[in-house]
């Protein structure tokens, strides 16, 4: 028989792990978030992986991104199979159906976290300070109310980290392999639990399990992480295993042209203080003092896990575009987090109220400052729907050179509804040097190219060059450009081209 890991109980709490008599606590949190992520929600999609999720979501097929992430977009093609025959809902409004289900899961995935923490540190205070760091986020609450798997993701890292937790408490064993495997299969929506899973067997050890426990847990959650990438790889490998391998090779090659630098340093320290002040300020310190905390050595060790995750981040090329990649050490900077302001509040009650008016003033802050970035994605993504009107009586069979608004040419012709559309991607398979002959390949098979010159669709937003501005000046040297709506031209061969082309 396993001899749970003695933890210190909240004096004012007969079950000192109990989440659920504590409604009154949790249930507001979950109500804010849910009252957050409508009234942010996307107008449309912001995101280039939300139109692919949504176009994979209803092909019912499996994305290349990650490990697969295939239960996101399974349960999404199941639900939207389910309404679109039900309720006869357009394929083009589709992307509604998953973001209210997004919106509809932040407020659970708040719930998970309280219930997590309470289970964790057995304390009150400390469970409802890590989960008003996730409600308050600035990066949870956008991604609450858009087509991406970053909420789902939340919602069952924290509820099968709650079941763990609570199956090592209590001694159960086949209970801790389940929710460790529950746990790994949380990969499968979003990869959070990639860099938490290494805690398990340090977590069955702290808990008194046998180290084979521990292993067997790790085992079962590591499978469970790649069994969307395995189930896809057997099931569809002629189409499957080619998308990943071309996958892995473009991200190579934006490995190579983005090299990381020191720069991420600064993308570091703007974009974590944009995710949480709480977590960036308080988090890492609490980490320190709960490596002392011998009786906290769960909470040590989880917390732990998320520097190491934002750290391991911090190397990423893509982290300049993609802020919210931060989201990933979060849960464990929540956790110590709550527990270190709960223990300030219990120490010098005066300096804790003192530290969070502090840091809702900067979080505040960061609110107002992303205020201005979160109107222009609005207004971009509104502008990407009505850019359909722009583009929509082009030829069926019309290629795009249009930077920012490709998604959206994917996104129509993904759901057949312009199954003729074809766009040249930016980005990691932007054809450089190759841009000419690409473009005279198609001018050759009879179809209509089009370009649009709209500046503001080719920012290379944080990085510091665009390639893809290069092959624009060439295609304005090479071609000639006939004017078709607004910044919008099609490309037309010139008889001879100008030396050096």
């Amino acid at each position: 028989m396993t001899r749970p890991l003695p933890v210190v109980q909240d004096p004012r709490s007969a079950d000192g792990h109990n989440w659920i008599k504590d409604y009154f606590l949790w249930a507001p949190l979950a109500l804010i978030a849910w009252r957050l992520a409508w009234k942010f929600q996307d107008p449309f999609i912001s995101d280039w992986d939300g139109f692919d999720y949504t176009v994979q979501a209803v092909a019912n097929l499996p994305t290349p991104l990650g490990l697969g992430r295939a239960i996101f977009l399974a349960y999404n093609h199941w639900l939207w199979a389910i309404v679109h025959s039900g309720f006869g809902v357009p394929v083009e409004r589709a992307y509604l159906v998953f973001r209210y289900g997004v919106i509809a899961q932040s407020g659970l995935a708040i719930i998970g976290t309280y219930a997590a923490a309470k289970e964790l540190m057995a304390n009150r205070v400390a469970a409802v300070i890590a989960a008003a760091i996730l409600v308050f986020s600035p990066f949870f609450t956008i991604y609450s109310g858009r087509v991406m798997s970053e909420i789902p993701g939340f919602l069952v890292f924290f509820w099968a980290l709650w079941w763990m937790l609570r199956s090592l408490r209590l001694g159960s064993r086949n209970q801790f392999l389940l929710a460790a495997l529950l746990f790994g299969l949380s990969v499968n929506l979003r990869e959070f639990a990639v860099f938490y899973i290494w805690t398990i067997p340090l977590l069955a050890r702290l808990y008194r399990f046998r180290l084979l426990d521990g292993l067997l847990g790790f085992a079962l959650a590591g499978a469970g992480a790649l069994a969307g990438f395995t189930f896809w790889a057997l099931y569809s490998p002629d189409f499957y295993l080619p998308a990943v391998t071309t996958w892995w090779k473009l991200s190579a090659r934006e490995r190579r042209i983005h090299n990381v630098t020191s720069a991420n340093f600064w993308f570091l320290r703007t974009y974590a203080y944009q995710c949480s002040v709480a977590g960036t300020l308080t988090g890492p310190i609490a980490t320190i003092f709960l490596a002392f905390k011998r009786q906290l050595r769960p909470v040590f060790v989880l917390s732990l896990a998320g520097l190491i995750a934002i750290l391991v981040l911090m190397m990423n090329h893509d982290l300049s575009v993609n802020p919210r990649y931060l989201l990933t050490g979060l849960p464990g900077l929540a956790l110590a987090s709550g527990w270190g302001i709960a223990q300030l509040m219990n120490w010098r009650s005066d300096i804790a109220i003192g530290v969070l008016i502090l840091v809702a003033g900067l979080q505040a802050g960061v609110y107002t400052q992303l205020g201005k970035e979160r109107y222009d994605q609005e207004w971009n993504a509104r502008a990407g729907r009505a850019y359909l009107s722009r583009i929509g009586g082009l030829p069926e069979n019309s290629v795009f050179i249009v930077g920012a608004r490709t998604p959206l040419v994917n996104f129509y012709a993904g759901l057949k509804a312009r199954p003729g559309w074809q766009a040249i991607q930016p980005g990691a398979d932007w054809p450089d040097t190759h841009l000419a002959k690409v473009i005279d390949s198609y001018l050759v098979q009879g179809r209509p190219v089009f370009v649009d010159l709209d500046r503001d669709l080719w920012n290379p937003g944080a990085r510091e060059s665009s390639r893809e501005v290069i092959g624009l000046e060439m295609i304005r040297r090479r071609y000639e450009l006939a004017p078709v709506n607004g910044s919008i031209f099609r490309i037309v061969r010139r008889n001879s081209t100008p030396a050096g082309d």
